[in-house]
């Protein structure tokens, strides 16, 4: 009853080999991006057929600029949290209402980036929109990610810190040169 088989410590020693990979995969900052952002199309898919079935067939548009907005925010909201969590330890009151304005910026490049691509992959060079489409989305995703760590998701300046206290420099002697002679 208390026998180990043999192949116990060779599961779990492959279980904390799979364990080590994954947690270096997920150090990498674009693979925690990529995941956030591969949430973010069923969120908008959601959020599509809500706005859809409330606004109707004639309002599409509208509902699928309301949709990209709830992705695109729970997206800001799951990248500050997970993708650059260490950036977010020192933000506090507009700073986010900042970055959330910055993200959404960003956000309406890339879809325009997106869109471009797309139209010309398929109209200029006759690719299969099925194809177009996902090159478009992929080719925003870079331009996104590396356009977001440029502009958006920067870390906040520290505060300065003084190089001496005002108690240590207080007991730095001072000489004081006489101008009378």
């Amino acid at each position: 009853m208390g026998e180990v088989s043999p192949s116990e410590p060779m599961h779990r020693s492959m279980q904390l080999r799979i364990k080590s990979l994954v947690e270096r995969f997920l150090k990498i900052r674009i693979i925690r991006y990529g995941l956030v952002g591969g949430i973010g199309i069923p969120i908008q898919d959601l959020a599509l057929f809500a706005f859809s079935h409330l606004m109707g067939d004639a309002l599409f548009p509208l509902a699928l600029a309301c949709s990209f907005e709830v992705s695109n925010i729970i997206n800001f909201i799951l990248n500050q949290v997970f993708t650059y969590r260490e950036q977010v330890q020192g933000i506090h009151g507009w700073e986010w209402v900042r970055r959330c304005a910055k993200g959404q910026l960003t956000s309406l490049s890339a879809l325009l980036i997106s869109y471009v691509t797309t139209m010309i992959l398929y109209y200029v060079f006759h690719v299969d929109e099925y194809l177009a489409s996902p090159i478009g989305i992929v080719v925003a995703f870079f331009y996104n990610f590396f356009i977001s760590n440029k502009l958006v998701f920067r870390p906040t300046a520290p505060a300065a810190t003084p190089l001496v206290t005002e108690k240590e420099a207080e007991a730095i002697p001072v000489e004081v040169e006489s101008t009378s002679k």
